[in-house]
């Protein structure tokens, strides 16, 4: 195949690394600077640099924020060739695929919004890894109408360059997933660094303290948007935690030790299960019709 990557950062270039380490396939890059594509171009990740006409490719990937995949897919989709399948890697999805799908359908184009759950805590073509992916989830949502060999074509590349575990699901239930397992996670890590005893962590801290703060060094630039574009699935996951924490303060400011003892073993056992879960779920799910 030959595939056209248009944003270069950690997550574009981690797919090209992986699309040129792992398979056959011809990588081309598009790049808001100049300078990134031109650097990918001399450590050969990718085959030629694209600018305006992205006629010719068999799959673009489009590694930008959610308004910037809006409007590069609208920029470029007249110049894209018939039968060209569309990808976005965007962590929030609202009505993104709805309105990509309706650009791309006149030239015959076909649109599928992604997300590959894998990153680092950096950003930008600097941290890029060939192995980002290797062992992570991919989740599709396709439409309605979405034909199924684009989301077979889409896995067989996503399986090629490592994922593993593979979700279809509605944009709607992403969001709403994501809102829990990522975007929450960030909120809280970003909120527990705020503690002013955090100056004299040093010497004090372990596995758990930096497990809870690797991610609070995320990038504004892009967390500001993904939190607000899906800030109604997220308000509902912090009332939830906030409400699960004051069971927590309670009982510990009326020092009822059998109530805490309980709550930190109905902690262990739904993580237990979750795991247990986890080893058990098949390589691909197809939760379009589960409803949250």
């Amino acid at each position: 195949m030959k595939i056209l990557i248009a944003g270069l950062g950690l997550i574009g270039g981690s797919i090209c690394k992986a699309l040129h380490m792992y398979t056959d396939h011809g990588v081309y890059g598009w790049n808001r600077t100049a300078a990134t594509a031109e650097r990918a171009l001399s450590e050969q990740v990718i085959d030629g640099i694209v600018t305006d006409d992205c006629s010719g490719f068999d799959m673009i990937i489009v590694c930008l924020y959610p308004q910037d995949v809006r409007t590069w897919v609208r920029d470029h989709a007249a110049t894209m060739s018939p039968g060209t399948i569309v990808i976005d890697v965007s962590g929030v999805k609202t009505d993104l695929p709805e309105e990509m799908a309706a650009v791309c359908a006149p030239y015959g184009v076909h649109y599928l919004s992604c997300h590959p759950m894998a990153g680092k805590e950096r950003a930008g073509y600097a941290v890029s890894d060939e192995d980002l992916y290797q062992g992570a989830n991919f989740i599709m949502t396709p439409l309605a109408d979405t034909p199924d060999f684009v989301i077979a074509q889409v896995k067989n590349v996503a399986h090629q360059i490592g994922f593993r575990r593979f979700v279809i699901t509605t944009p709607s239930m992403h969001d709403r997933m994501i809102a829990y397992t990522s975007q929450l996670a960030h909120v809280v890590s970003s909120s527990y660094v705020e503690s002013p005893v955090i100056a004299l962590e040093s010497g004090f801290s372990g596995g758990s303290f930096h497990d809870m703060t690797r991610i609070a060094t995320m990038n504004e630039d892009m967390w500001t948007g993904l939190f607000l574009e899906n800030r109604e699935s997220l308000i509902q996951e912090i009332d939830i935690l906030m409400e699960n924490l004051s069971k927590y303060r309670a009982a510990l400011a009326d020092a009822n030790e059998p109530r805490v003892y309980e709550l930190i073993r109905a902690g262990r056992l739904r993580k237990e299960k979750n795991l247990q879960d986890r080893r058990t779920a098949p390589s691909t799910i197809d939760l379009r019709e589960k409803k949250v």
